[in-house]
């Protein structure tokens, strides 16, 4: 045991390969094959879970839960396509091609990741915490797709994509995020906020994809 006040010794070779044993054989083996294949890709995140959570810090914020989806993206699609194909109860007018445009082109299949915080969180860490991890944030397209693609996901909790933003009336910035109403019925809406500095509140996902 490493005394109080004394910097930590460094395993041996042997201690290594013994502890890299245990941690193999604890994996599960029964998780699903896009959020393996999510942390192939993603060995830097891959690389902070485990710091973290083997070896925690004291006072740094917690690492964002994982949350990988496999999406096939289509970006010849308009938004309203999209919103037909969502089906949603009910959609905010103002969520439009015009409003919420992009200039991404093609179809491709992307790994697609909701960041949950756990905690309230301004924009900027947001995308910085995005960022560092090798993300980007969503496009209202994007997420869009998502919502057709796993309309269950945001009976659960709210979804925003920050990568798509358009200044309505009075100075306001808007951004698309999936929730749902009275009787679960499944909405598409625009959050306002004044500045970059917005705060969000804890339980809300902030969807994201690779850089």
């Amino acid at each position: 045991m490493t005394k109080h006040g004394t910097a930590p010794t460094k395993m041996s070779t042997g201690q290594f390969r013994e502890f890299a044993g245990a941690v193999l054989r604890s994996l599960p083996d029964d998780l699903d094959n896009s959020i393996a294949q999510g942390w192939v890709e993603n060995q830097e995140s891959l690389r902070r879970v485990l710091r973290e959570t083997l070896a925690p810090r004291k006072n740094k914020p917690a690492v964002p839960r994982p949350n990988f989806y496999t999406l096939n993206l289509d970006y010849e699609m308009s938004i309203e396509e999209l919103l037909r194909l969502g089906k949603y109860v009910w959609g905010e007018s103002n969520i439009t091609s015009v409003n919420f445009p992009t200039k991404r082109v093609g179809k491709m299949k992307k790994l697609f990741r909701l960041f949950d915080f756990d905690r309230e969180i301004s924009t900027h860490d947001v995308l910085k915490e995005m960022r560092k991890m090798g993300y980007r944030p969503a496009e209202a397209c994007e997420l869009l797709t998502f919502g057709a693609r796993f309309p269950d996901v945001q009976l659960k909790f709210p979804v925003v994509a920050l990568g798509s933003v358009w200044q309505g009336w009075g100075g306001r910035y808007g951004v698309v995020y999936l929730h749902f109403k009275r009787n679960a019925e499944r909405s598409v809406d625009i959050d306002w906020y004044r500045h970059g500095l917005y705060c969000w509140n804890k339980g809300r996902r902030f969807a994201a994809v690779p850089l």
